[in-house]
């Protein structure tokens, strides 16, 4: 059943999105997501979801401030580091990711729930910032496609 809903949702195109939080060394952790989402207007919110059993799992529950980076299609090499690797990316880098990203968010987090295997987590946007000179990546059938 798994494998069945796996493929019913790879038919739903998405725009690859990231998450990156400060770390205690000052550099960030970053995390490929799938499942990002507005929630409200007043206020403005949006929400994404976390495996429990992702290696980034800790990071990421315990970070306060939270930025959601919608990627460009030339910020694909990173999915691939983002998603594969468990490096840090440092302030120079993190940078450079919302520099060429369509747009990021820089919120703080307002609340989590757990549900099934996943914690949701909630966050108020706090800093918008936009680039219209880029184009999203998109996930398509297991695939990273650009437009």
């Amino acid at each position: 059943m798994i494998k069945k809903f796996k493929a019913a949702l790879s038919k739903y195109p998405t725009g690859i999105a990231c998450v990156l939080s400060k770390n205690i060394k000052n550099n960030y952790n970053g995390i490929i997501i799938n499942s990002f989402s507005s929630v409200s207007l007043k206020p403005l919110m949006v929400l994404w979801s976390l495996d429990i059993k992702s290696s980034k799992f800790k990071n990421f529950k315990s970070s306060k401030k939270q930025t959601v980076v919608l990627l460009s299609k030339n910020q694909k090499k990173l999915v691939n580091k983002m998603a594969f690797q468990n490096d840090e990316i440092s302030s120079l880098e993190y940078k450079k990711i919302i520099d060429n990203s369509v747009f990021s968010l820089q919120c703080n987090k307002f609340k989590e729930i757990k549900a099934g295997d996943h914690f949701t987590i909630f966050l108020k946007v706090k800093k918008i910032l936009t680039n219209s000179k880029t184009k999203p990546l998109l996930y398509y059938q297991k695939k990273i496609l650009t437009f």
